[in-house]
């Protein structure tokens, strides 16, 4: 006789405040929320899911790691996302150094996300892969970085990330 295991997901008040009402429009808004990891002295690992409308669904912390790495699984971005029926994801970590561009190894990621994705053929969509930190940036005294913004630039809307 098989028996299964049970799976118990439990929702629980998390760190963060959600400041976002709706649907999410911009890497801004993303950044106001998760904008104290900057703080952190280790580099944290946060997925935040979204559903169909770009509304907040959940968010998880996968991992924190050393001063300057942390380690990304991403059969858990994709087994996460998939219980919680989400439909895109947005990827946001901190850099300790407060220096918010990112680094090889963070577009190595990006990339093989991006490949481990379409060869997996998921349905869930990479939306943003955000960088805090707590130095400006640029010209527009941004202390992040969004890999959003640098492809498309504007707004998240739907007829982009489809």
């Amino acid at each position: 006789m098989k028996y299964l295991k049970k799976l118990d997901i439990k929702l629980v008040k998390g760190e963060y405040q959600n400041k976002i009402k709706g649907q999410v429009r911009s890497p801004e808004q993303i950044y106001d929320v998760f904008e104290s990891i900057k703080d952190k002295a280790q580099e944290t690992l946060i997925v935040l899911y979204l559903d169909k409308n770009l509304e907040v669904k959940v968010y998880s912390i996968l991992s924190t790691g050393s001063k300057n790495e942390t380690t990304i699984d991403f059969d858990d971005v994709y087994g996460y996302g998939f219980l919680m029926k989400a439909k895109y994801f947005i990827l946001i970590h901190n850099h300790p150094s407060g220096e918010a561009k990112p680094s090889d190894d963070d577009k190595e990621i990006i990339k093989t996300l991006q490949d481990y994705l379409e060869i997996k053929r998921v349905k869930l969509k990479p939306l943003d892969f955000i960088i805090v930190g707590d130095m400006e940036i640029d010209k527009k005294k941004k202390k992040y970085w969004s890999m959003f913004e640098e492809m498309d630039g504007g707004e998240y809307s739907l007829g982009s990330v489809v």
